[in-house]
């Protein structure tokens, strides 16, 4: 089954009929994408209700002549890897970590490899000018986007834009000769 124009037209519009439309066609595929990154089944439905509510906030946003899909498994993706990001954050879910992958040496050497990572993405950002530093934890930890960043420090988009770009270069060039897992850093501040 496919949205027609018209569905995705009423959709914009707020018609509840229309929302249940598509969540019928595709929250399924979602909880298996979520289910996918995530590797939990309760995880997984939570970023389902939390990409349909988006989904709603933001039904204004999508255009009539366009799926809705690539839409849907964007945010997706992005509660996800913010969900990862909040618990790798948090001591006690990685302590869960590892005790829960103890067996498994693969998994506890990832675990090594993300403190690792972790330690020294922590200096690298300790020497950022403070500006900088300001400006990447703005970005990466509380997830404002460059003009929210911009509009609280008076400064323009672009000046933000450039500070995370000199910031990511940063820690590439130091990190390039180190062991460290280049996925993990990439989906932390990618």
């Amino acid at each position: 089954m496919n949205l027609s124009v018209n569905d995705i037209r009423r959709l914009q519009q707020g018609d509840l009929h229309a929302f249940d439309l598509v969540y019928k066609l595709y929250s399924q595929r979602l909880y298996g994408f979520a289910y996918s990154i995530l590797k939990n089944h309760e995880d997984a439905k939570e970023i389902v209700q939390e990409t349909f509510l988006k989904l709603w906030k933001n039904r204004k946003q999508l255009r009539s002549d366009q799926s809705p899909k690539a839409f849907l498994f964007k945010i997706s993706y992005n509660i996800s890897i913010d969900l990862i990001r909040r618990r790798l954050k948090n001591d006690q879910y990685l302590e869960y970590l590892k005790g829960h992958f103890s067996d498994n040496d693969e998994a506890a050497e990832n675990i090594a490899d993300y403190n690792e990572l972790s330690d020294a993405l922590k200096k690298i950002i300790a020497e950022f000018p403070e500006q900088r530093q300001r400006i990447f934890r703005m970005s990466r930890e509380e997830g404002l986007s460059h003009a929210e960043i911009a509009d609280k420090l008076g400064i323009t988009p672009k000046t933000v834009e450039n500070h995370i770009n000199l910031a990511l270069k940063t820690m590439r060039k130091k990190l390039s000769g180190g062991s460290y897992v280049a996925q993990l850093f990439s989906v932390f501040f990618f």
